[in-house]
């Protein structure tokens, strides 16, 4: 619903800003704004797509400004768990401003009014589908929180090797913080990677009689899989620098799985 996602577009506008305040001026109140904007946002958020799910008759992951919207809203998620977790709000300064980018696009954006939903929620096994797009958008949120602790480690690095340190070097968690952060939400993303692929492949053959199409999305979201395996089994080894760099490309392979099904469309195609 276009009201209820311009409200919330407002409250994230708010807590991205404020998180920005907090980060720079290192202000508790912009702290409490940031935290309650969001919380605000993401109840919002949350009941939009809800209603749009109840109106349309769907499952909101089919047409391309649910897509977008859903995505936004896991993101909201990762970012709330990694806070509880690490109390580090330094995240916000990356995770938020995407969110709120995510969530305009989803009031702009139009879909293909052609695509007709029941041709992917109708027929055997038609539950696996919000379970298959839900997992799998929440192990993208995970990586993108695995990309900006990537980039924060990588940031601090250098800082340290030049041994010239900037206002923001000093606002930034630990390195060994970081590097656990990275470490944590690669591992999260793997696991929900690994069911959402699991789910889509047995989705997939009970719609079509086959588990594989040669799909661009499955293609890099095979590829994904296999790199962050070889992450986190090469964890100990490949810590640090080599761990950011890592993270930083798989995101990149998380972005090709997300734009393969628009650019390239295939079996897999938002409208």
């Amino acid at each position: 619903m276009k009201p209820l996602l311009y409200a919330t577009l407002a409250a994230y506008v708010v807590a991205a800003s404020h998180s920005v305040l907090a980060f720079v001026n290192q202000r508790r109140g912009a702290d409490r704004v940031t935290s309650i904007s969001l919380i605000l946002g993401f109840v919002a958020h949350t009941t939009a797509i809800i209603a749009d799910w109840a109106q349309d008759g769907h499952y909101p992951l089919f047409d391309l400004h649910e897509t977008i919207s859903f995505l936004a809203w896991t993101l909201v998620i990762a970012y709330g768990l990694a806070v509880y977790r690490y109390q580090i709000r330094a995240l916000g300064v990356f995770l938020l401003p995407v969110v709120c980018l995510l969530v305009f696009a989803s009031n702009v954006v139009r879909g293909n009014t052609e695509l007709v939903a029941s041709r992917v929620t109708d027929g055997s096994a038609a539950w696996l589908f919000p379970v298959h797009t839900t997992i799998l958008f929440l192990a993208y949120a995970s990586f993108f929180v695995a990309f900006a602790a990537s980039v924060m480690y990588l940031w601090q690095e250098r800082e340290l090797k030049s041994k010239s340190f900037s206002a923001i070097f000093h606002r930034l968690p630990s390195l060994t913080t970081v590097d656990d952060i990275g470490s944590t939400a690669a591992g999260v993303g793997f696991t929900l990677l690994s069911l959402g692929i699991i789910t889509g492949v047995i989705w997939s053959s009970a719609r079509s009689g086959r588990m594989w199409h040669n799909d661009p999305i499955e293609f890099f979201a095979l590829l994904t899989w296999v790199l962050y395996l070889t992450l986190l089994h090469y964890r100990t080894q490949w810590r640090g620098r080599k761990a950011a760099w890592l993270g930083i490309a798989g995101f990149v392979l998380v972005l090709c799985t997300f734009a393969g099904a628009m650019l390239l469309g295939g079996y897999h195609v938002f409208g």
